[in-house]
C-alpha cells in the first residue's frame, strides 16, 4: 500500500463528504506525514482548514474515524 496516496485518497474523500478542500500545497504537507497516529494527521487536517479541532469535536471526531477505520490507530509507511 502507497500510504501517500491512500492519504491523498482519504483527503479527497474528506472534501466530498466533510467540506475539508484543502490546498495542493497542505495536502503534500499531509501525505508526508507518516509514522504518526491517526489524530495528529486529522488535527493537522484541521488546522490547514482553520479550524479549532478542539472546538469542532463532533466533526473531528467523524473526520478521525474515517481515518481509523482505513488505516487503525497509527499511519506507519
Amino acid at each position: 500500500m502507497n500510504i501517500e496516496n491512500e492519504i491523498k485518497k482519504l483527503l479527497h474523500k474528506a472534501c466530498i463528504d466533510f467540506g475539508f478542500c484543502l490546498s495542493s500545497a497542505d495536502v503534500e504537507k499531509i501525505t508526508q506525514k507518516n509514522n504518526c497516529e491517526t489524530g495528529e494527521l486529522v488535527r493537522d487536517i484541521f488546522i490547514a482548514e482553520g479550524l479549532n479541532p478542539d472546538l469542532e469535536l463532533n466533526l473531528f471526531r467523524q473526520v478521525k474515524a474515517m481515518f481509523t477505520d482505513h488505516f487503525g490507530g497509527y499511519i506507519d509507511n
